[in-house]
């Protein structure tokens, strides 16, 4: 199988190319981006394109905002190619998530472009405390490494199919993990699907919360004739390196020509910004109550230097703490002062919208939880690299919309960031464009940074070794309790 990727710097044209090749030429292309948002701006941009070459392409996009269409997403992709069997020339616009859990085995005649690379690590917790008997009946557990195990469909599990799954409202959250362990129980199968209970009666505890994890391999996507994948580093990515640990032979890689130098940007200087030299950005830090203290100051300095400046800014906006009553990040942020008007989700692959702009705020973390952490020891990957992926690289995507993707742009760009390691990880990149001279400074009289703490209570959902290790220690305190009890009894009747 043959693979083409190209690698090209964010803001060189990777798209660009990609949507000029697909609106030239007759073709079906089912083309993945990353966010359901970047739909109406990727049609314009393909209907422009198809004027200026004369063609007429269909062009839809599928998604589950589409209520005029039954079934679930994956399922209308994989009718696309009966659909469009009479047609030479139509373009499926869909996301990432749809990708990852679609049938593309009657694509022969359609190519797939992937915009931006996705995590191919499908990774789910679930609380399903009156769920045993279902899964003791259609799954069996192999341990495998650490505190997880191989999840193998029984018999009566192969019976049921992911569509059987999925038309039970009961059970239609499993449909993907359903398919996944069918896939996985395969003679020959390199699937997996792994999960962090040592058996399935451990899920009886209502405060447990465990996992199933599942890799997406490239190989998935070998009934298309043609696999184009667009992304920066894309070869260094996590989820290239997830995927191709997967892989059934050896993919043959074509790197399509860069695009870095092709267009002639102005010289440009990017100045980074950041509030924390030791400390990284993480959930933990910013749920604190001396976090969110720190976050407002934040959002007071951001709120001073950005004012009367055309700008974007994100932070985190969802996370535990809204249980306990906590704000996120974002809303900190911006009931301190920042434009609400101005802020946007963290993931921003794919936009041009805000390419005149030269201000962005990103207070961000995506940091492994324990249970991701533990899977990726699993698999041999390294903690930091997963971090660097999902977090410094939505970070880039997200800095990377502003004007310095504009070539005849040469107006200063001004950048923050949370902490060191991520203002460094720019620069590393910002580095590596002839055009950009880039400096790196910690905001001065900038807000304290909690130093680390021992956090309090543990939030009440428990993952199953967290459950385990709360039941040993209660048995144990039981245990000395009662030994001292005997203890006293046999003191006072000597006594006596």
């Amino acid at each position: 199988m043959k693979v083409h990727f190209d690698q090209s710097p964010a803001g060189q044209g990777k798209t660009e190319r990609a949507i000029n090749s697909i609106t030239n030429r007759k073709c079906k292309v089912l083309f993945v981006t990353e966010r359901i948002n970047s739909f109406g701006e990727l049609k314009v941009w393909m209907n422009k394109h198809a004027a200026i070459h004369g063609t007429a392409p269909v062009i839809e996009t599928i998604s589950s905002d589409d209520r005029d269409r039954l079934g679930s997403v994956s399922r209308q992709i994989e009718a696309l190619p009966d659909r469009h069997r009479l047609r030479d020339h139509a373009i499926v616009i869909a996301t990432h998530a749809a990708m990852l859990r679609s049938d593309f085995r009657d694509f022969r005649d359609w190519e797939i472009i992937v915009d931006e690379v996705p995590a191919f690590l499908d990774f789910e917790e679930k609380r399903t405390h009156l769920d045993a008997a279902f899964f003791e009946k259609h799954y069996l557990l192999e341990h495998f490494e650490g505190c997880w195990s191989k999840v193998i469909a029984t018999a009566a599990g192969l019976t049921l199919s992911p569509s059987d799954v999925g038309a039970d409202q009961s059970h239609d959250h499993l449909a993907v993990f359903h398919r996944r362990v069918v896939e996985a129980s395969q003679e020959g199968s390199r699937r997996f699907v792994l999960c962090n209970l040592p058996q399935w009666s451990a899920m009886k505890n209502r405060e447990v919360k465990w996992g199933w994890a599942s890799a997406f391999s490239l190989w998935e996507l070998a009934p298309f004739k043609r696999i184009t994948l667009l992304g920066n580093r894309f070869r260094s990515d996590i989820g290239c390196r997830i995927s191709e640990a997967l892989n059934l032979d050896e993919i043959e890689w074509e790197e399509l020509p860069s695009l870095k130098g092709k267009r002639q940007f102005q010289a440009r200087r990017v100045h980074i910004n950041y509030f924390s030299e030791d400390r990284t950005a993480s959930r933990n830090l910013f749920e604190l109550d001396a976090g969110q203290l720190m976050l407002g100051e934040i959002g007071e300095r951001l709120s001073k230097e950005l004012s009367g400046r055309d700008h974007i800014w994100t932070a985190n906006n969802k996370h535990n703490a809204k249980k306990r009553g906590l704000s996120t990040p974002a809303e900190i942020l911006g009931d301190a002062g920042l434009d609400g008007q101005k802020y946007l989700k963290p993931k921003q692959a794919g936009t041009n919208l805000h390419h005149k702009v030269s201000h962005a705020a990103i207070i961000y973390s995506a940091k492994a939880s324990s249970a991701q952490a533990s899977l990726l020891k699993v698999l041999q990957i390294e903690r930091e690299a997963w971090e660097q992926s999902i977090e410094h690289e939505t970070i880039l995507q997200f800095v990377t919309r502003t004007s310095i993707r504009d070539a005849d742009n040469c107006s200063p760009v001004h950048l923050w960031v949370f902490d060191r390691a991520q203002a460094l990880y720019l620069k590393d990149y910002f580095d590596g464009l002839d055009y950009v001279t880039a400096s790196v400074a910690l905001v001065e009289e900038g807000p304290a940074i909690p130093g680390k703490e021992k956090r309090g209570p543990k939030p009440k959902d428990r993952s199953p070794n967290e459950q385990a290790e709360h039941d040993r220690k209660k048995r144990a305190k039981d245990a000395a309790r009662k030994r001292a009890d005997r203890a006293r009894k046999r003191a006072l009747k000597k006594a006596a």
